[in-house]
């Protein structure tokens, strides 16, 4: 159960902003700029690596930021929703990586082996890219919650509010 707590409008403003940053990439970056990159594909194969390191350089902007305001003198409220989106934003940079190694790995070895390309696409689809994208559905849930939290003076699940929030 998440613990209710009387934010003012900035605080709200500031909790939301890591969730929002992180929706960006989520949703903008690694499902509209993705999909149309891989449109271009055939023509353009690099145009495709916008999207991780677009993705790169914004969760190291939340991880630096939520190292600052963790070490600020901000409100307990707004660490607590800087620090669940850095802890989501570290697994999705995880993630990130792991996808990016399986999926270059792969075009790499199907270079090597001469390997068709539908087999190859059909592989690293399968094996690289749909965990990846179920896990991004689940973060974008997650990421959505965490909103509505912020939105509604709630401290996030799993976050022990200090003591000034019995104020």
């Amino acid at each position: 159960m998440t613990q209710a707590y009387q934010a003012t409008q900035e605080e709200m403003t500031r909790a939301k902003w890591p969730h929002e940053i992180f929706l960006i990439n989520l949703v903008f970056n690694h499902i509209l700029v993705f999909a149309s990159t891989f449109g271009v594909f055939s023509t353009f194969p690099l145009m495709v690596m916008i999207v991780p390191l677009t993705s790169f350089i914004i969760t190291g902007y939340i991880w630096f930021k939520a190292k600052q305001v963790v070490n600020g003198n901000d409100t307990a409220f707004i660490k607590a929703h800087w620090v669940v989106a850095n802890k989501r934003n570290t697994h999705f940079m995880w993630l990130l990586t792991i996808a990016c190694v399986v999926i270059g790995g792969g075009f790499w070895l199907s270079k090597i082996m001469g390997w068709s390309k539908i087999a190859t696409i059909a592989l690293l689809g399968g094996v690289g890219l749909l965990p990846f994208m179920v896990s991004l559905l689940v973060l974008i849930v997650l990421g959505n919650d965490s909103m509505y939290q912020a939105r509604h003076h709630k401290f996030p699940r799993g976050s022990t509010p200090a003591s000034e929030t019995a104020s």
